[in-house]
């Protein structure tokens, strides 16, 4: 399941610092983005404002035109893969991958089949 994704001028202070800046962004259902930029510009407080880990200090967040900004992650039709080691150490890479959709009730099967659609396999 995909749907848009909107980012409303979203801004995050901490204390006098601006982490992130009156951004907005529109991303439609099916697509792919990527976000480039060097360190310190924003893109982990985006991601984590998207995932809801954290609030926007301004603006909001939306998914299928439903506001999300005070919705909490386990509640919000997202899944977050962090870059480091914050697996599930007793999980395969396909469990830990099918995390968010086991949470949302999908089944094995239903689950099986969309990993198999991305061929994700497991060393």
């Amino acid at each position: 399941m995909t749907a848009p994704v909107s980012v409303h001028n979203a801004t995050k202070t901490f204390g006098a610092f601006t982490a992130l800046n009156d951004v907005s962004l529109d991303i439609k259902a099916g697509e792919f983005i990527v976000l480039l930029g060097p360190s310190g510009c924003g893109k982990t407080t985006l991601l984590s404002i998207l995932g809801g880990f954290q609030s926007p200090t301004k603006g909001r967040v939306t998914i299928s035109g439903k506001d999300m900004t005070g919705v909490p992650p386990a509640k919000r039709p997202t899944t977050t893969m962090f870059q480091d080691y914050a697996l599930f150490p007793h999980m395969k890479l396909r469990d830990n991958v099918g995390f968010g959709l086991r949470m949302r009730g999908m089944a094995k099967a239903e689950r099986d089949e969309k990993r198999s659609a991305f061929s994700i396999s497991s060393a």
